[in-house]
């Protein structure tokens, strides 16, 4: 910004919308009556960005490493940088390896590794790129990074259940899924072509239970 900060009429304090009442919180002792000008607006950015990112939710932050800390000492925490811890929790970055899924995978309501229609699933998940192959994770498990250690860590185990539709309207079917158990509910599809569209339909759609 090259202009007057004063046009702005900025000051010292963030205001929130929290639905439709607008609260204040000030940056400094009496923020509210100190404008932002230019010999001033570094430390008001930092102050705003202190603001969102740390004193804002710092009564949640405090919660959640209290019952953290019921689990694991903090000490071990500090062992770990960032992405490490990140990569603990959330999986790892190496792109997903469909052949180590399927080794993992458990299958339900008449459900065999041999299957036609668990044969045209795996024909078609293997064809998907590897943001396809992603979603379709994050689709089954809530998460898009596969187990750092492999889908044998995966709990519980990726699982395939057939669904209970009537022969004629299989393939006009969405597979659903119920992410607490990492399971997907797939339609018996006879369809290489049906069985894609419709899987690319449901991890791309977005939707939550109501895809059901």
């Amino acid at each position: 910004y090259t202009g007057d900060f004063e046009d702005l009429s900025l000051n010292f304090e963030v205001v929130e919308d929290n639905f439709g009442e607008h609260r204040g919180a000030e940056l400094i002792p009496n923020g509210r009556q100190v404008p932002v000008t230019a010999n001033n607006v570094l430390r008001y950015k930092n102050l705003v960005a202190d603001y969102w990112l740390n004193r804002r939710i710092q009564q949640q932050s405090q919660a959640f490493m209290r019952g953290l800390s019921d689990l694991m000492e903090g000490e071990w925490l500090r062992m770990f940088s960032p992405d490490e811890l990140q990569m603990i929790i959330s999986g790892s970055v190496q792109p997903i390896d469909i052949q180590d899924l399927r080794r993992n995978c458990v299958y339900g309501g008449t459900y065999t590794e041999d299957h036609e229609s668990v044969q045209l699933f795996w024909k078609v998940v293997e064809g998907f790129d590897p943001k396809q192959r992603e979603d379709l994770l994050l689709f089954v498990t809530s998460c898009s990074r596969p187990p750092l250690l492999g889908f044998k860590e995966l709990f519980p185990a990726f699982c395939i259940q057939k669904t209970a539709h009537p022969p004629e309207e299989v393939n006009s079917r969405l597979p659903t899924a119920s992410t607490c158990m990492n399971l997907l509910k797939l339609p018996a599809y006879t369809s290489e072509s049906d069985c894609r569209d419709r899987i690319l339909y449901a991890i791309s759609a977005g939707a939550g239970f109501e895809l059901s």
